[in-house]
């Protein structure tokens, strides 16, 4: 019998400064895998990587002889400085790339191969069925490109050449789980983020993603009763906290629903996962509806609508649904105790920042919990990157860290190599201005930190109620800053100095051109500073900061501008204040238990009691005290030993929230204070 043909396949992750818990299984290269063993059985023998290290020890001792890497944004610069590294210790390996990132625009295609010029072929598109038939090419071919099965990319030369294109089926009935098979049980069983795709591909044409990119805009599904054997699979062998659907518009078939239902199976009989992260399709409302109230609090229903201007909407190739059926999909979420997420992007071509501003007041209107708002980025493969789009709409770009993907990674021969990754991001169109983003660096900060996180949600939704939208009192917390007001005792100096060290970190972080950041980090100390997570998310760092010393002055500046307002009585202002206050203290403060006196009728205020409403005067004691979450989140804080924080709680769905004190069953904080409204 031959000797099999040896492959490595791998997607790769900055180990450096995350733990397994914190990284997502390679459910794409496990499908790659399942594929190709079930083409050539025993003649091939493929291993699976997520750690460098590994894969560089290993290669070097097995030598293989086909070697994949699954290329994209946040792993892009550790994929060139490892292939590099087996290009020159592998000379005769075939090295294969792929991943949804690649441009169609033949320039920018010629400068992604000088980058990645270790590489042999690019994958253009789904990889499982050209990955395998070009292990049978290297096998059998003798190196004649002529036989290169179809989508596949390479330069020769100043010449690109691509082989033809294969037809797309909409019911993939031709790849093997790599659950079921196996092949992902050393990822579960080290703790890592379980993925789950029951469908690929998006029907929309968003121009600012490249989600549809790779299946024409077909919603591709895979076997339904496979789907629902992974889930069962998964769940008898991850203690992992979170899961991951994969899908980009969970909710668009009706069979999500039973999808939906076998989670929540497992949810009720393991106790795992805690957090269910999925992508909600935006044109099945009741569908959506059915599955938030199966998954309940598993799950926050993501609705994003990423602008809401008309213009800037047909400039992205994007139709939100109609405001009405948007507003009723809060209000039902809500009833079945839910909160609700959407996604903002800036700066959209054509947004300006009013439009912006407008569209986060309407979002708070709407009811939405969680407003996250995200800079441009230009991804490779997405329309928004393409050469026209960034002319027609006067793009100019810079450079940032991309936070957590960074590491020092020690090779087979003791040296080591370095690598950290960053974005391009968009920083001035012919409608917005940087300026104008660095004082929306601001507000989003604030949007995240007071609505999002429900620090002064209570008390921003109390004023909402008599007319003051929150994104207005968030605005005049800015002002209150940069003039530094004297009339909250010190309080309006302290917020003027923590919005000045906030500007500058925000403005530090921005570089000119991939070689100033590629110069400013390839320095040792800035270097050194980065791997030991001197470099932390904005908007993460600054909340802790404010959380530990700033707190009692933005309660106290927060509560003086609605009161000035004039448009709630001091009874009743008071009142949400201190409960707001209390729920979220500072983070150092010794709170195992607080408790906090509210008029007996207090919870009733709402949309239709507010006019007239009048606090009883019988009093109700409702006992705050610390969770459990907020303890574990402070010991990641006490503890974090070189590990990135917030890639740590975004991939183990834990929130700064989560900070917050919580209450008993019956005065469940949470739901009865967000039902009001």
């Amino acid at each position: 019998m031959a000797t099999p043909t040896k492959v490595f396949l791998a997607d790769l992750a900055h180990t450096y400064s995350v733990d397994n818990e914190s990284l997502p299984v390679p459910l794409n290269i496990g499908f790659i895998k399942a594929y190709a063993v079930a083409e050539h059985g025993d003649a091939v023998d493929i291993s699976l990587f997520k750690n460098p290290e590994l894969f560089l020890r290993r290669a070097c001792e097995e030598k293989p002889d086909v070697i994949g890497f699954s290329n994209y944004g946040w792993n892009e610069n550790l994929n060139i400085a490892v292939g590099s590294y087996a290009r020159e210790a592998l000379p005769d390996a075939l090295i294969i790339a792929g991943g949804p990132n690649i441009d169609p625009d033949p320039d920018q295609r010629m400068q992604m191969f000088g980058r990645h010029d270790y590489v042999d072929f690019v994958v253009v598109d789904g990889g499982e069925e050209p990955f395998s038939e070009i292990i049978e090419w290297w096998r059998d071919a003798n190196g004649d490109r002529t036989l290169l099965p179809q989508n596949i990319l390479w330069r020769d030369g100043d010449g690109m050449h691509r082989t033809g294109e294969r037809t797309l089926k909409k019911v993939i009935d031709n790849i093997q789980s790599p659950y079921l098979s196996g092949y992902l049980d050393e990822f579960l069983l080290a703790g890592m983020v379980p993925m789950l795709e029951t469908n690929r591909g998006c029907p929309f044409k968003c121009t600012f993603c490249a989600w549809g990119s790779a299946s024409k805009d077909l919603v591709r599904r895979l076997d339904f009763d496979t789907a629902l054997a992974e889930i069962e699979y998964v769940g008898h062998r991850s203690q992992a906290n979170n899961w991951i659907v994969c899908d980009a518009n969970f909710g668009i078939l009706k069979r999500d629903i039973e999808i939906a239902k076998a989670i929540r199976k497992v949810k009720d009989s393991v106790d795992k996962p805690q957090k269910c992260h999925i992508w909600l399709a935006k044109n099945v409302t009741e569908r959506n509806l059915e599955i938030g109230e199966i998954l309940g609090d598993m799950v926050v229903p993501v609705m994003a609508v990423q602008s809401l201007d008309p213009e800037v909407l047909l400039n992205i190739k994007r139709d939100n649904i109609a405001t009405d059926t948007y507003v009723e999909y809060q209000r039902k979420f809500h009833d079945i105790g839910s909160k609700t997420y959407s996604d903002v992007i800036v700066p959209l071509p054509g947004e300006s920042l009013n439009s912006h501003i407008q569209a986060l007041r309407d979002l708070c209107d709407y009811g939405v919990d969680i407003i996250q708002n995200h800079n441009m980025r230009l991804l490779a493969g997405a329309e928004t990157n393409s050469p026209d789009t960034r002319k027609t709409f006067g793009f100019r770009t810079r450079y940032r860290l991309i936070h957590g993907d960074a590491g020092v990674y020690r090779c087979p021969d003791q040296t080591t190599i370095r690598a950290f990754e960053y974005e391009e991001s968009l920083r001035e169109t012919t409608t917005m201005t940087e300026s104008e983003l660095f004082y929306l660096r601001k507000l989003h900060f604030l949007v995240d930190f007071a609505w999002n996180l429900d620090v002064y949600k209570p008390l921003l939704r109390v004023g909402h109620l008599y007319g003051v939208n929150p994104i207005d009192i968030l605005q005049q917390l800015l002002e209150v800053g940069e003039a530094a007001s004297s009339d909250t005792d010190g309080a309006g100096e302290k917020v003027a100095a923590f919005f000045t060290e906030f500007d500058a970190k925000s403005r530090e972080e921005w570089f000119d051109t991939r070689e100033d950041i590629e110069a400013y980090f390839g320095d040792e100390r800035n270097f050194e500073c980065l791997i030991n997570q001197e470099f932390e998310k904005l908007n993460i760092m600054f909340s802790v900061i404010l959380l530990k010393d700033y707190k009692p002055e933005f309660d106290t500046v927060i509560h003086g501008l609605m009161r000035s307002l004039g448009n709630i009585s001091d009874d009743i202002l008071d009142h949400a204040a201190a409960l707001a206050f209390a729920a979220f203290p500072a983070l150092d403060a010794d709170v195992s238990e607080h408790i906090v006196t509210l008029p007996d009728n207090f919870m009733e205020l709402n949309s239709e009691t507010a006019v007239g409403f009048v606090p009883s005067v019988d009093k109700r004691s409702l006992r705050l005290f610390e969770g459990e979450r907020r303890k574990q989140i402070r010991e990641i804080l006490n503890d974090r030993s070189g590990q990135t924080f917030s890639k740590t709680l975004n991939t183990q769905g834990i929130v700064l929230r989560d900070l917050r004190l919580t209450t008993e069953k019956e005065f469940e904080f949470d739901n009865q204070f967000r039902r009001a409204f």
